[in-house]
């Protein structure tokens, strides 16, 4: 199993729930959130004009576009038990992703601390050596 995390993104008026992958070898450049093109769409952000960087970048069947917003969307970690942060997280847009994937920094950013990759298995910063956490589950 991987890592899941339930979050919210949101940028202006439009706000979506899902789970996001937490991905410790997504090396962004800062606290990077890379989502598809559908759900870029959904929160309402473009990817073209000036505030787009558009790279190339070799994926497993291909060379892909990745687009790079200078729009920040804003995040944060959905749980129970406890109210979160919302922090800002850069929007990296990509048309071969099929799901949100959240950079090592973000997860730094989110306080996020994997303990046991394989299972799922994570908690918060504060929380390490008292509680364990399970991922959700993508649908």
């Amino acid at each position: 199993m991987t890592t899941w995390l339930r979050i919210m993104l949101r940028k202006g008026g439009n706000e979506l729930i899902t789970c996001a992958l937490a991905n410790t070898g997504f090396e962004g450049l800062g606290p990077d959130v890379l989502m598809p093109v559908g759900i870029a769409q959904r929160l309402g952000l473009s990817l073209s004009g000036s505030g787009v960087e558009v790279y190339a970048v070799r994926t497993a069947s291909g060379i892909a576009p990745i687009y790079r917003l200078r729009e920040n969307v804003d995040a944060k970690v959905l749980v129970d038990d406890r109210d979160t942060s919302i922090i800002k997280l850069t929007t990296v847009v990509s048309e071969s992703v099929d799901y949100v994937i959240l950079s090592d920094k973000a997860l730094t950013e989110l306080g996020v601390v994997i303990i046991d990759a394989g299972n799922g298995v994570w908690c918060f910063r504060d929380e390490l050596g008292r509680a364990f956490r399970n991922s959700c589950t993508p649908g």
